[in-house]
C-alpha cells in the first residue's frame, strides 16, 4: 500500500499534468486571426538571415531581382486562390543587397510601385526593431509594407492583395510579421 505523502504527491503531479494538458488544448489555432485557420510552416533562410512562419498552403516563390525594389531579392508566398490569373494575396520578405536609409527605402518603394497612394504611415516594432509601416494602394492591388530595422533598412515585409481580398489575408500577414526573426 502507498504511503499517504506519496499518494498526495501523485495527485499533485497528476493535477499539474492535467492542467498543462487542458491549457495546451485551449491554445489558439495557428493563423486564427484570419477567417480560415490554416496550419503554418516555418521557413528558415540562412542566406538572407531570417526565419518566418507562413500559411502552409501558400506557394513559395523566389525573385532574385525584386521588381518593386531594384537591388533586392525576395522570398515570398502566394495564396492558392487566384483571380484574373494572379494570386489573390502575396506575402514577401524583401532583402536589399545593401541596407537603405528609411528615406531611400520609402522613395524606392514609391518609385517602383507606380501609382502607389500611401493612406497611412505608422511606426511599430517588429522583432524588437523599429519599423515604418506604409499602407496604401495602386489601381491593381492594396499594400502593407514594413520597412524594418532603422536607421538602415535591412528587410521589407510586403503584403499585397487584390482590393477585394485585402482584409481576407491581412491576418495571415499580421501573424507572419509577428513570427519574423533575424537569425544573427
Amino acid at each position: 500500500m502507498m504511503q499517504p505523502d506519496k499518494i498526495i504527491r501523485f495527485f499533485i503531479i497528476l493535477g499539474i499534468f492535467l492542467a498543462a494538458l487542458a491549457h495546451a488544448g485551449c491554445a489558439k489555432m495557428p493563423w486564427s486571426s484570419s477567417e480560415d485557420p490554416i496550419p503554418q510552416k516555418l521557413y528558415i533562410d540562412a542566406t538572407r538571415n531570417f526565419a518566418v512562419e507562413f500559411p502552409g498552403n501558400w506557394q513559395r516563390f523566389l525573385t532574385p531581382e525584386y521588381p518593386a525594389l531594384p537591388g533586392a531579392d525576395a522570398v515570398g508566398w502566394e495564396s492558392p486562390q487566384r483571380r484574373a490569373d494572379q494570386a489573390s494575396g502575396r506575402i514577401a520578405v524583401v532583402t536589399p543587397h545593401e541596407p537603405l536609409s528609411q528615406e531611400e527605402a520609402e522613395a524606392a518603394v514609391r518609385a517602383n510601385l507606380p501609382g502607389l497612394v500611401v493612406e497611412n504611415r505608422a511606426e511599430e516594432r517588429v522583432f524588437r526593431l523599429p519599423a515604418v509601416v506604409l499602407t496604401g494602394y495602386t489601381a491593381q492591388r492594396t499594400y502593407q509594407i514594413y520597412l524594418l530595422d532603422a536607421p538602415r533598412v535591412r528587410f521589407l515585409l510586403v503584403y499585397s492583395a487584390l482590393p477585394e481580398d485585402f482584409d481576407r489575408y491581412r491576418g495571415h500577414f499580421r501573424d507572419m510579421v509577428q513570427s519574423f526573426e533575424i537569425l544573427r
